[in-house]
């Protein structure tokens, strides 16, 4: 090899060398700094998330009361998916008013932004009617099922699914306090359409003057445009 051949080599990467470190000064801390932007992005998104449950408690806790076994619906052979029909409340209809006054007082401490009676219940370890743990849960609950009554006249029917776990079970009619004298801790409307879907807890799908406006089509060409609730 030519004598100062290889100190010519390191002259001429010399300029390269100091490129690329030069380049590494400012890469390393800008790598760093969109690391840290990244992490407080993620954290806000994060933070302003949805959490699975609203202010009261109701998108994911529902006491049993609300979710009773399903009835079995005996759909005339050849009956389509999609057509609606009237069912008999029968010896259903105290467990069928029960679940629909617990779902009518979820909904309203839900919108007042209260724990709901489902949440309640469900946190006193989901207590035996009559016992003390009970009446313990009664008391801690701003509005029960106890308070509100449905009187006569309810309106009940289901849609047909593709199958029974589609199933659309509606109901529509009037609610009102069980104590007229003493008001409810969080308003509830006088008229209520709920819906239940296959095995699945009864819901409020709407309250007040426009309730019944939510009532599906296959539900009105069997109750008429104007049920007797909506017009009471």
């Amino acid at each position: 090899m030519p004598a100062g051949s290889d100190g010519g080599t390191r002259a001429a990467g010399a300029p390269w060398t100091t490129w690329v470190e030069d380049r590494r000064r400012i890469v390393i801390p800008v790598a760093f700094g969109v690391a840290i932007l990244l992490g407080i992005v993620i954290g806000l998104v994060t933070a302003t998330s949805p959490a699975g449950d609203d202010a009261g408690g109701a998108a994911a806790v529902t006491a049993p009361a609300r979710q009773p076994p399903a009835p079995a619906i005996s759909w005339d052979a050849g009956t389509a998916a999609g057509t609606g029909r009237n069912l008999a409340l029968g010896d259903q209809s105290a467990i069928v008013r029960t679940a629909l006054a617990w779902a009518v007082a979820d909904d309203a401490l839900a919108k007042a932004g209260k724990p709901t009676w489902s949440k309640v219940y469900l946190d006193a370890g989901s207590p035996a009617p009559g016992t003390a743990n009970a009446q313990a849960a009664t008391t801690r609950a701003a509005l029960t099922d106890q308070a509100i009554t449905i009187p006569q006249g309810l309106n009940y029917g289901a849609v047909r699914g593709a199958d029974a776990a589609h199933d659309q079970l509606w109901a529509v009619g009037n609610v009102n306090p069980a104590n007229p004298a003493v008001p409810t801790a969080a308003p509830v409307d006088h008229l209520y359409l709920w819906e239940r879907i296959g095995s699945g807890p009864w819901t409020v799908v709407a309250s007040g003057p426009t309730a019944c406006a939510k009532i599906p089509p296959q539900m009105t060409a069997v109750w008429g445009a104007s049920p007797k609730p909506c017009t009471s």
